[in-house]
């Protein structure tokens, strides 16, 4: 089972890379898309309801983008075609997160069973999804689970961290004379 929120800043992700190298992890997250839109709330709000169901999708790839560039770990985002009335392709091309459409007739739990019973090294993967089935089916193959929920709190402490970075390193670029201020 994977660490909750509190463990999280000190064991589970540690920035790789912080010492100029940059080393992917070799942890593979796969997530179940629509599992997450509808747990977290901040694609749950008036406003983020009433945006159609591919901008929500998009918003929520961006977010992960963040996080997968930020944590140096390897994100897929699998959403469910089942009941699409036409078919979406099977990967859309994206920056830094793959994102996987399941095959009409299929679910993204379908298609999540199928990636992780096609990796070798199971134990790397870490399956978010708040389908307890599903994180038990996952489970009983070798992978880790965690909540949509659980998966959130770990995001949001890895973009705290993110912004920070970038707030020191605004801060340290603004500190000091400017090209044109230095007199002779």
């Amino acid at each position: 089972m994977w660490a909750r929120p509190n463990e999280a800043s000190s064991t589970l992700f540690q920035v790789l890379g912080h010492k100029g190298f940059f080393i992917m992890s070799e942890q593979w997250i796969l997530v179940d898309g629509y599992s997450v839109l509808h747990a977290w709330p901040r694609f749950a709000t008036r406003k983020a309801r009433q945006l159609p169901l591919q901008q929500r999708r998009e918003m929520l790839v961006g977010v992960l983008r963040q996080y997968a560039d930020h944590s140096r770990r390897r994100v897929t985002v699998v959403f469910d075609a089942y009941a699409a009335k036409h078919k979406a392709e099977g990967k859309e091309p994206t920056q830094g997160v793959e994102v996987i459409f399941s095959e009409r007739g299929k679910t993204a739990d379908d298609a999540i069973e199928r990636l992780v019973a096609g990796t070798g090294d199971k134990g790397k993967i870490l399956v978010v999804t708040s389908d307890n089935a599903e994180r038990q089916t996952v489970e009983a193959m070798g992978a880790q689970t965690t909540s949509a929920e659980v998966f959130e709190a770990d995001v949001e402490a890895i973009l705290r961290e993110l912004a920070g970075m970038v707030r020191l390193h605004t801060r340290r670029r603004s500190i000091g004379p400017r090209h044109g201020d230095w007199e002779p």
